[in-house]
């Protein structure tokens, strides 16, 4: 008997649509978290910061000659940041929203709101790629420059930004009375590539933020500690591909102190979402945009307060 089948017959639209969306792969930004955020008035295309020096010290005893000693000269340190603007967007047609259904519009703007903040990112990693001091680890076995992290490599950056006066971010975590964790000392900021993480679980004295005596203690995209360095993770983190003497990734652990770098926004041009309907484009009206623009420079602040480790896996 013959049996009517799809194959026989022209298939309708066969296909349904799941109203629950696959979620997209969305990184955690880690880059301005450490930032001072600054604001450039309207009317300037430049913001300057001054930083007075400080002093020497007045040992010497004045005596009883009467002789006025030398004035002590005032010095002071400017940097400069010019402003930059940057944007983005996506052009619709009009037959897109009436045939799908999916609201596309929704999603348009979730992954535009996605690049803005990947883009604010993006810049200050590679001002801070590009401009910070460096220092290679050396205290790894695995016969590359630089070598794999290692406690001795972490010690010499913290001594180096305590020795600089650099102030840390968090506070320190003392310890309880729970198995298995341990006290957690006030850290500064390392800004580090996801693939470090694993490195790190075999560095001596590595604490696991799952291990934190205060489950609130860790902050967002946070892996864990070393000594006074506290790590924050991204899989947009900083690596220089076959850059090592071996021609293996070089990892870039950006580690730094309270106000060791800024961002600068500019007054009446911060981050902005526009929607043009089909009505702004055109004499058919056939279709829309929808976009950002923003203004901003991301900027160190101090050279001493921020330190590029870089390290091999």
């Amino acid at each position: 008997m013959p049996i009517t089948t799809t194959s026989t017959l022209s298939a309708q639209v066969q296909q349904h649509f799941n109203e629950a969306l696959l979620s997209t792969p969305q990184p955690t930004y880690i880059h301005k978290r450490p930032a001072e955020l600054f604001m450039l008035p309207q009317g300037a295309k430049t913001l300057l910061f001054t930083r007075y020096n400080r002093l020497p010290t007045a040992t010497a005893p004045l005596g009883n000659t009467g002789v006025t000693p030398p004035a002590t000269l005032m010095d002071a340190v400017n940097i400069s940041a010019d402003i930059n603007y940057y944007g983005q967007y996506i052009e619709t047609n009009e037959q897109v929203t009436l045939q799908r259904s999916d609201p596309v519009l929704n999603a348009e703007a979730e992954r535009l709101g996605d690049a803005l903040r990947a883009t604010e990112d993006e810049l200050t990693r590679d001002m801070m790629a590009s401009t910070a001091a460096s220092v290679n680890c050396v205290g790894g076995t695995n016969g590359d420059n630089p070598t794999e992290i290692t406690a001795s490599d972490i010690d010499e950056i913290v001594q180096a930004l305590i020795g600089a006066d650099g102030r840390t971010f968090l506070e320190k975590i003392p310890g309880e009375n729970r198995f298995g964790t341990g006290p957690i000392p006030n850290a500064y900021f390392a800004l580090a590539h996801t693939d470090l993480t694993s490195n790190l679980r075999t560095v001596t004295g590595f604490i696991h933020s799952s291990q934190y005596p205060n489950p609130n203690g860790p902050v967002d995209a946070e892996w864990g500690s070393v000594a006074n360095l506290r790590f924050l993770v991204s899989s947009v983190g900083s690596k220089t591909l076959t850059s090592s003497n071996l021609g293996a990734d070089v990892l870039n652990v950006f580690c730094c102190a309270q106000q060791a770098i800024g961002c600068i926004d500019q007054d009446g041009y911060t981050a902005e979402f526009m929607y043009n309907g089909p009505e702004l484009n055109g004499p058919l009206r056939l279709n829309s945009t929808l976009g950002w623009k923003m203004a901003e420079v991301p900027r160190i602040l101090n050279d001493s307060w921020l330190i590029n480790l870089k390290c091999t896996l």
